[in-house]
């Protein structure tokens, strides 16, 4: 399991976590819920014995002060008393603003008609009473509250992994760009003494293709360090045909490849001339062809396709390796990413950042076939 996988389960295992704990607030606080409206259901049943004793006409001079005390203690569950025929007898708990208009005490009735189901107070002598009520304000404050608890939650979490997200990519931008120019620092002194001892080499009788592939090697090795030391800072971009920088960097890389891999090419006849840093562009068509190389395991076909439309140059590698998992489409861009034994997962991590900060371009997989092909499509601005 490569570094970026091992973040990516990570990164799963705290959302997972954080949902389980918010269904967990919900389902509890639910059953509280459920517990506190059957409470509540029982007091306006208490409360509705309470209207039936007091409506009976048969109580004459009976005890009514433990009844008025249950009416009177009611003080947070709405209720509205009607007759047979829906018409309004009393009410509590209502907006005291508001209960003189008709309008507003019909309309909490049918609330309360479609909220609950009616207690039915039977006061004898055929007749009867319905006792209507809303849930208190309490019960639907808890009821709404593990939604916002949960909302909370996956807004901390939202919040934290843009913060994360942003922090690490600060850092390791701090890493490369720290790491580049050390590594170009570095290369610059052996550099410039191999350069002296190869103009030492060309005064003795030495064979002169040996001393050539010598200075070949050391004009690449400062190629390579121009390349690091270009990473972290703004790039210069020049206008430059495509076409012969692609041309540059495959004849490059056929020297390095093997022979039994068959490279194609499909590019326009005319020049395609688009702002470029060629240096960088350069590592970047070599980055995607040595994995287009890697990936048919030194035996197979890589496509080299670039085309031109109106406002943008289209540029596809194409090998016939293995392929990629459709899943794996925008992980292997990612930095620590890499089915290599041997590498840091930083090749295809430094194109997309040459590709998309440098050059306002895009990079991505177009398609993949396993054990048929895969496509990576590079798009760019052919204008300023």
């Amino acid at each position: 399991m490569n570094i970026y996988e091992k973040k990516q389960r990570w990164k799963y295992f705290l959302i997972i976590s954080a949902i389980v704990i918010g269904a967990g607030s919900l389902i509890y606080t639910n059953l509280l819920v459920d517990i506190i409206q059957e409470d509540e259901r029982k007091q306006v049943e208490l409360w509705a014995e309470a209207t039936r004793i007091l409506g009976n006409t048969d109580l004459n001079g009976g005890e009514i002060g433990f009844p008025l005390d249950v009416i009177q203690n009611n003080t947070q569950i709405p209720v509205i008393l009607t007759n047979s025929s829906d018409s309004i007898l009393s009410y509590r708990n209502l907006d005291t603003a508001r209960i003189h208009q008709d309008k507003y005490l019909r309309k909490r009735l049918e609330q309360m008609k479609s909220e609950n189901d009616n207690i039915v107070i039977d006061l004898g002598h055929s007749r009867v009473q319905y006792l209507y009520y809303h849930n208190s304000s309490l019960l639907k404050k808890l009821a709404v509250f593990p939604y916002i608890q949960l909302a909370v939650i996956i807004l901390f979490i939202f919040v934290s992994y843009i913060a994360f997200s942003s922090s690490r990519k600060a850092e390791q931008n701090q890493v490369w760009t720290g790491l580049s120019k050390e590594t170009a620092h570095q290369l610059g002194t052996p550099i410039s003494s191999l350069l002296g001892w190869i103009e030492i080499l060309k005064q003795y009788e030495i064979e002169k293709s040996t001393v050539a592939e010598l200075e070949k090697d050391t004009v690449r090795l400062e190629k390579i360090a121009d390349r690091f030391s270009k990473i972290g800072s703004a790039p210069t971009l020049k206008n430059k045909d495509v076409v012969q920088v692609l041309e540059n960097s495959l004849s490059y890389i056929k020297t390095r490849g093997s022979k039994r891999i068959n490279f194609l090419t499909d590019f326009p006849k005319n020049p395609v001339i688009i702002p470029l840093n060629e240096t960088l562009f350069d590592w970047v068509i070599e980055n995607l062809c040595k994995n287009a190389m890697d990936a048919t395991e030194g035996s197979g076909t890589v496509s080299l396709i670039c085309k031109e439309t109106e406002n943008h140059v289209i540029i596809d590698i194409e090998d016939s390796g293995k392929g990629i998992s459709k899943s794996r489409f925008k992980t292997i861009f990612k930095p620590g990413f890499t089915t290599k034994k041997r590498g840091w997962g930083l090749g295809l991590s430094l194109t997309k950042r040459i590709v998309e900060e440098y050059h306002n371009g895009k990079i991505s997989v177009l398609s993949s076939e396993p054990g048929v092909k895969t496509v990576i499509r590079i798009i760019l601005h052919n204008i300023e």
